[in-house]
C-alpha cells in the first residue's frame, strides 16, 4: 500500500468519514472537521509517522471565532473573531509532511 493510501485510510478511520479522499480539505466544505478533532489526528499522525507538525500556523486553517453575540470593537484582541478566509488544509498535505518528515506549509 503507497503512503498516500495508508494515510487516507488512517484519517478515514479515524475521522469515521469513508467518502474522504487526498484532495478532502479537513477543514473547509462538506468534509470540515472541528478543529478539536483535527488537532487530535494531527498529534496520533504525528506519533504514527514521525511528522513535525511545530510550525504550523493554525489560524490559517481554523481563524478564531470570538464570541458571536458580542461585536468585536468591545472584545480584547484575544477574544475577537477572525473573518479572514481559511486556506484548505488537505489530507494531501499531510502526506506531504509525512514523505519530509515535517509540515512544509508555513514557513
Amino acid at each position: 500500500m503507497s503512503l498516500d493510501n495508508e494515510i487516507l485510510a488512517f484519517i478515514q478511520k479515524e475521522l469515521s468519514a469513508k467518502d474522504l479522499t487526498l484532495d478532502s480539505a479537513l477543514n473547509i466544505g462538506k468534509q470540515a472537521t472541528v478543529p478539536e478533532d483535527v488537532w487530535d489526528l494531527l498529534e496520533k499522525i504525528a506519533d504514527v509517522y514521525s511528522i513535525d507538525f511545530t510550525h504550523i500556523e493554525w489560524h490559517k486553517y481554523f481563524p478564531q471565532v470570538g464570541i458571536p453575540f458580542l461585536p468585536n470593537f468591545i472584545l480584547p484582541r484575544s477574544l475577537k473573531t477572525d473573518y479572514s478566509t481559511p486556506e484548505r488544509l488537505t489530507i494531501k498535505m499531510i502526506v506531504e509532511a509525512a514523505r519530509v518528515g515535517r509540515w512544509n506549509y508555513d514557513h
